[in-house]
């Protein structure tokens, strides 16, 4: 498997014809074929034949996922800015919404993240590589230096926009309970639901009275994390010291001391197959014994114990090289061959476009969404900077990590801006950052019903 070049679609290769031409291809696969394979996956899901089961819904995203990621990266300048990777997070629920996809589609995909539950595949896939295969010493000096920029950027964001929320009439607490809170505290599953819960049982009314607007916040800020980190990617690729220096890491750096993340999966080549075994293998270990730290302890999540599993055996250097490097690999195939995937599922099964532009008519509350995601990243970028950290990743992985969609979110900011290699960060700002939103909102929320 080459795995070779940068970001969710890196599987765009060339070949040459008997004229030396240089001929567009997709992974292995010619352009005209995969058109040929692109058409008959829309046209089974037209017409209803696309099975709902894992084996239909993950031959629908990745199809859909790969080659609007393909389409978006052929257009110049935008391909700067992500946008194969916007195109395939938006398009998929535009043809929802227009009826062009049937209804059966967004179940379908839906059910790839609750029936199914493919990112519980993904994510593990993706954190266990980038822990182990990150440099030791990238840890020991970035871990120390995050938590103290992580908990000041959820402080002033909801100090910030709370403000403005209460200056344009919107109100204080209910601006932090509606807008900040459900984006700041770990996306949909793990935000908006248990805070609709939260607010129910202080009020005495039912979840569904307060979910819409909660899960609606969360989907406006998702969309605008991931056009910001789009943009931020492309602004770092062009130039990693502008418009100032220290702006970003160059692709691999987190620290502008020299803390760098080189050679823990992004970019390796020519991975074999015993180097996704062996990945694949450490991952599931890990995936395991992270359920036992999960059931000990239920209010700590599993991804956390994975996390803490895998920092134990990088600090205590109780792994070998070559375990580290097929996790790496493993992360590798997992970023670069699934994040197409579950890029367009998130946008057939989870983006109700309906709802969002249903609220977005509101325009005081549109704003404050956006400037939550504003406010966040740039207190984050700031914050990180202050610890030592590059601008752009600083940013993404304390500011975006904790205004994303949770899990997915996190894929898709990643993808967009091309650093996967943020995944351990960006889940320890969901996790860490969002119990912490839940622990202010319900405080306030006895405040506000009381």
């Amino acid at each position: 498997m080459d795995s070779r070049g940068g970001g969710a679609m890196s599987q765009v290769t060339t070949g040459k014809t008997s004229t030396g031409r240089q001929r567009p291809r997709i992974a292995q696969i010619p352009l005209v074929t995969f058109a040929l394979v692109f058409i008959v996956a829309v046209s089974a899901a037209i017409v209803g034949l696309v099975p709902d089961n894992l084996g239909g819904a993950l031959a629908l995203a990745v199809i859909l996922g790969v080659g609007l990621n393909w389409i978006g990266d052929q257009v110049p300048v935008l391909r700067d800015l992500g946008f194969g990777t916007i195109l395939a997070v938006l398009l998929p629920a535009i043809l929802i919404q227009v009826g062009v996809l049937p209804e059966s589609v967004r179940e379908l995909e839906a059910n790839f993240f609750s029936g199914y539950d493919f990112t519980s595949f993904l994510v593990p896939g993706l954190l266990v590589g980038s822990v182990l295969a990150m440099p030791r010493h990238v840890l020991v000096q970035a871990g120390v230096r995050f938590i103290v920029p992580l908990f000041v950027t959820l402080i002033v964001t909801m100090g910030i926009v709370g403000g403005v929320g209460a200056l344009i009439g919107y109100g204080f607490i209910e601006t932090i309970l509606f807008v900040v809170g459900p984006i700041m505290g770990s996306g949909i599953s793990a935000g908006a639901v248990p805070l609709s819960q939260i607010y129910a049982n202080i009020t005495g009314g039912d979840p569904s009275d307060h979910l819409t607007t909660l899960t609606a916040s969360v989907m406006i800020a998702n969309i605008g994390t991931i056009l910001i980190a789009a943009v931020l990617g492309g602004m770092s690729r062009r130039n990693p010291d502008r418009p100032f220096k220290g702006f970003s890491g160059r692709g691999t750096d987190l620290l502008r001391n020299g803390g760098t993340t080189e050679g823990q999966g992004t970019e390796r080549s020519a991975a074999n197959y015993s180097d996704l075994l062996t990945g694949l293998l450490i991952t599931g270990g890990v995936y395991l014994l992270a359920q036992f730290g999960g059931h000990l302890v239920p209010a700590v999540h599993p991804y956390v114990w994975m996390i803490v599993t895998c920092l134990v055996l990088k600090l205590a250097r109780l792994t070998p090289q070559s375990l580290e490097d097929g996790a790496g690999s493993w992360a590798s195939f997992m970023g670069k061959v699934m994040v197409p995937a579950v890029l367009a599922a998130i946008s057939m099964g989870v983006l109700n476009l309906g709802d969002v532009l249903a609220l977005m008519s509101d325009p005081v509350y549109l704003f404050l969404c956006l400037l939550t995601c504003i406010v966040a990243f740039i207190c984050g970028g700031l914050m990180t900077y202050l610890f030592g950290f590059f601008f752009v990743e600083g940013s993404i992985m304390c500011g975006l990590g904790m205004a994303d969609m949770g899990g997915t979110g996190d894929v898709a900011v990643l993808s967009a801006a091309k650093k996967m290699h943020l995944m351990p960060f960006m889940t320890i700002s969901n996790r860490v950052g969002g119990a912490a939103t839940m622990v202010v909102c319900s405080l306030l929320a006895t405040v506000l019903f009381a």
